[in-house]
């Protein structure tokens, strides 16, 4: 079985299980966001993001879940920023409207999403259930929506003023301006259209490459 947990300091969910656990929802993931399937251009390969890290986790390339009792302690895990991982989840929850899928694909969607509301409640109940809200309610974003905006969001989110359950608590706001009609993003994309003009490339194309410093998890 997948568990879950919200990493220390909040800043994400650590998703942990067998190499079988791990194995069958990295092909669930896979099957979900491929290139044939509901999820456009670079949209598939953000949320194939998700997968790289449950490969990693089952590989031994990761961590290990800490163990509470004999059954888990074969466990591997992974720790995925809460921005960066609820985006995947919408976009696999909202690839499957489009697609045909099978009762074990739907079971480990309804896992996962059962792992990510235990997770983000145990660090803060009030929050948990707006940010679950807000997943209940994702659509698939437009094509030309800059994915490089998900991952400025998650930037704030780690490295904003506030950290811990302060930090936490910026979450919501967060992802509610993930959203091709928020300000925030439309002043984002102006910004990285800009740039790309200057550059002679496609908005999309344009890749923030700076290494982030270290924080805590």
């Amino acid at each position: 079985m997948i568990l879950s947990r919200p990493t220390k300091y909040g800043a994400g969910i650590t998703l942990g299980g067998d190499y079988l656990d791990l194995t069958s929802l990295h092909e669930t993931v896979h099957h979900l966001a491929s290139d044939t399937g509901p999820l456009s251009g670079h949209h598939y390969e953000f949320a194939l993001g998700l997968a790289y890290d449950l490969r990693k986790a089952y590989e031994g390339q990761r961590d290990t879940w800490p163990s509470v009792a004999p059954a888990y302690s074969g466990y591997s895990a992974v720790n995925i920023l809460w921005p960066i991982f609820l985006v995947q989840l919408g976009m696999l929850r909202s690839a499957c409207a489009y697609m045909p899928t099978d009762r074990r694909i739907q079971s480990q969607l309804f896992a996962l999403e059962a792992c990510t509301e235990q997770a983000l409640c145990e660090f803060d109940p009030a929050v948990g259930a707006m940010c679950m809200r807000w997943l209940a309610n994702f659509n698939l974003f437009t094509d030309q929506f800059l994915l490089e905006f998900v991952s400025q969001q998650a930037r704030e989110f780690v490295f904003g003023a506030t950290q811990g359950k302060a930090r936490f608590r910026r979450l919501p706001r967060l992802l509610d301006e993930i959203s091709p009609f928020s300000q925030a993003y439309k002043d984002f994309e102006r910004a990285v259209s800009k740039k790309a003009h200057e550059q002679g490339a496609r908005p999309q194309d344009m890749v923030d490459l700076s290494a982030w410093p270290d924080f805590n998890w």
